[in-house]
This record gives structure tokens, C-alpha cells and sequence, in this order.
């Protein structure tokens, strides 16, 4: 007796049915069995529904090359392939693609992972099906491959790069670049991040890490999280995009004029810089004269303890500082320029600490400036609008301190 199912001879709407039960990795696995399933596989999740679904589609180019696909909120899933060198005979392996190759015992690892990626202690988790795939020959090709296979099984291209750059050979960069960040594609990257792997004697080569910085054109975040020379210098304003967020793991060699006029369009991280105390109350007291940066929040990591209560020369209230406190409550007290608070913020890694004051000014703008462990300084400019809440932000680097 013939047990196999005959899949391909449903109706469209009955195939539909039936594979809208299986999870993304089940839908990779059956699509990965013969071009007419990938079609009717790719037809199915073809709709505006469910191309919503996917959150972020990751590529890492890193000693293990990683590709992962995050579906929330509407599917609480992510799918994680690592891309490696093939250690055993083809023979014990299936070749899907040029040079990519899965074990023939394809089932996933399942794990429940926090959504949050800073926070990996806190809800809400989702359930993550994992797999390696392998290749022989490069792997560059190998990753192209897969992601242009899962690129078009979800019809998204990917929105998110890492590059740790100082393992490839220029070249190599040089393909990965291509095929990544063209500026005359119709889907930049909307992530770059930049990393390193070199010693700490090694040298950076610095011709290599300005091209890349350069070529580069995410649109939403570009983390630079390589240690680089005290004497690197890079010109934020040339970049061909201007991204909504930018950090900066070692920003010791950024200047403090060069950090508060960055053309960013929303959040700035600076972390373990040489800024000072004095630095950052020239920052509050060059708004409070009527300056406006580009950017709504910056964050530094400051090289000394800051000594925030002696920028305040106004008069000062204390206020309960919480999330929902509104714009309103500011302007109902127009007499009062400083309102000093104290708030906490709870993470399953452990609580986080904010000391600070919302300042305003004559024309009505509000900011909140605050500290975190002494040397963690932020300076946040607060939304116009009438009935605005506060923002308040956190990073996971004041855990570190």
C-alpha cells in the first residue's frame, strides 16, 4: 500500500489550507523538495498578510555565517540557519542548491528565545527552529544562494547586515558589498552593522574600514562595533544615507563637536568615549540657549562620573516620573524650568536606575536629561505634541558598568 500523499494533485485552495499549518520551517523544508513546490510554497506566501509577518531578515558574514528570519507579531517564530564548511562525504548530505548542501536528517533544534534581542531574559519569547546548512567550495556563494532561495520562497530581501569584516579578504568584502548594498538597489539594507574578530595588537586596516563605511547605505541603523585607532577619523555628514540610528561600540576617537552636530535622524550611542562631565553640560546648557540638534536622543558613555545636578541653576520641583507623565503637566507649572525625578526601569537582567530633570525652555521645548551608574548620560528631546507622553530610553551597556 501506497502511503505517501499526493500533495501536488490538490486544488490551490486545499493546498493552501493544508500548508497554512506548517510552521517556516516545515514551509523551507517543503519547499526545498522540487521547483514546483517552491512555486506553490512561494504562491502561497505571496500575499500582503503575510509578507507583513516578517519583522527582520538578517544576514551575518562571521567566522559562522548565519542567516535568520524574524515572523512577529501575527507568527511568534524566528528561523536561524548557520552556513558551514562541510566536514563529511556529500554522500551523507543533500545538495539543494549549487554547493549547498542539508543533512539528510533535516529536523530542526526548537527553542524558546526572548524577541527582544538585548533583553534575552524578557517576554515576549518565540519559538526558534534552527538548522545548518554546508557548503564545500565558499562560504560567500553558499549564503547568496541560501538567502536568495529564502529572499523568494518569502518574497522580502533581506534588511539586515553584519559584517565582521577583518575575516575576509578584500575581495571578498568587495562581493559581499555587491550583492548587499548596492546603492542602485530598490531595497537598501535597512541595518548595517560592523564588527571585527582582530587582536588586540593587530591594526586595522583603515583604507578598508572607511570604503566599507562608506559604501554602506542602511537607512534605519548602522552599529559600528569594531575597535578602531585613536587617530581614525571618518566624516559622518558624507554618508550616502542617513541612517535613524547610529552606535558606536568604541567611540573614544570621536570628537564631543563632531558627536553633538552627527546628522542622525533620531538616536545617537556613544559608548566607552573620552566625553566629560563638562562635555555634557556644555550639551544642556547649548539648548537651553535655543540650539536644536538634528537628532531627538543621544546616549553617552562619558570617560568620568557626571555630575548632573550642577548643570541645573533654575528652580527645582520634584515630580513622580513614570512612562504616561505628559507634556502637560509641564506647561501647567510655566514658572518652573526644572523638574527632578527619579526613575526605575525593570528588566529581567536586573533594574536600571534613572537620576534626571525635565528642562524646558522659553519657546516650550522639553528635554530630559539624566544619568545612569554615574557615567551613562542621556539627553532627550520630548515630542511637541500637546498631549505627547515622555520618552524614555534604556541600553543594555548600563549592565556592563
Amino acid at each position: 500500500m501506497n502511503s505517501s500523499f499526493p500533495l501536488l494533485k490538490l486544488p490551490i485552495l486545499v493546498f493552501n489550507t493544508v500548508v497554512s499549518n506548517l510552521n517556516v520551517f516545515e514551509l523551507v523544508s517543503l519547499a526545498v523538495c522540487s521547483k514546483r513546490l517552491r512555486f506553490q510554497c512561494k504562491h502561497f506566501r505571496n500575499t500582503a498578510v503575510l509578507k507583513k509577518q516578517i519583522e527582520k531578515f538578517h544576514v551575518e558574514f562571521s567566522t559562522v555565517c548565519r542567516i535568520r528570519i524574524k515572523f512577529y507579531p501575527s507568527l511568534t517564530s524566528e528561523l536561524a540557519f548557520q552556513v558551514e564548511k562541510l566536514k563529511e562525504e556529500r554522500t551523507k548530505c543533500k545538495n539543494i542548491f549549487e554547493d549547498v548542501y542539508i543533512s539528510k536528517v533535516w529536523s530542526p533544534r526548537v527553542n524558546q528565545i526572548a524577541h527582544h534581542e538585548w533583553y534575552p531574559l524578557d517576554e515576549p519569547f518565540v519559538s526558534e527552529y534552527s538548522q545548518s546548512v554546508y557548503y564545500s567550495n565558499c562560504a560567500i556563494p553558499a549564503v547568496s544562494s541560501m538567502v536568495s532561495f529564502l529572499s523568494d520562497l518569502f518574497s522580502v530581501p533581506p534588511t539586515s547586515l553584519c559584517l565582521n569584516f577583518d575575516l575576509f579578504k578584500k575581495e571578498e568584502i568587495d562581493q559581499i558589498m555587491t550583492l548587499y548594498c548596492d546603492r542602485q538597489t530598490a531595497d537598501p539594507i535597512k541595518q548595517f552593522e560592523m564588527r571585527d574578530a582582530k587582536k588586540e595588537k593587530e591594526e586595522t586596516n583603515t583604507e578598508l574600514v572607511i570604503s566599507i563605511i562608506a559604501r554602506q547605505n542602511a537607512t534605519t541603523e548602522l552599529k559600528l562595533m569594531f575597535k578602531p585607532s585613536s587617530d581614525f577619523q571618518f566624516d559622518f555628514n558624507s554618508l550616502c544615507k542617513t541612517p535613524e540610528f547610529l552606535e558606536f561600540e568604541y567611540s573614544y576617537w570621536i570628537n564631543w563637536e563632531q558627536a553633538i552636530n552627527m546628522n542622525s535622524k533620531f538616536i545617537l550611542y556613544f559608548l566607552r568615549s573620552n566625553f566629560s562631565n563638562s562635555d555634557f553640560k556644555s550639551l544642556v546648557e547649548k539648548w537651553k540657549s535655543g540650539w536644536t540638534p538634528k537628532w531627538k536622543r543621544i546616549m553617552i558613555e562619558s570617560c568620568e562620573t557626571l555630575d548632573i545636578d550642577s548643570y541645573i541653576i533654575d528652580p527645582i520641583i520634584d515630580i513622580p516620573m513614570t512612562n504616561s507623565a505628559c507634556r502637560s503637566f509641564i506647561e501647567q507649572n510655566d514658572t518652573i524650568h526644572a523638574f527632578k525625578f527619579e526613575m526605575k526601569i525593570s528588566f529581567a537582567a536586573g533594574e536600571i536606575i534613572k537620576n534626571g530633570y525635565l528642562i524646558s525652555r522659553p519657546d516650550k521645548s522639553i528635554a530630559t536629561v539624566a544619568v545612569e551608574r554615574n557615567r551613562i548620560g542621556w539627553f532627550i528631546i520630548q515630542p511637541d505634541e500637546p498631549d505627547a507622553k515622555f520618552v524614555a530610553s534604556a541600553h543594555e551597556r548600563t549592565f556592563y558598568l
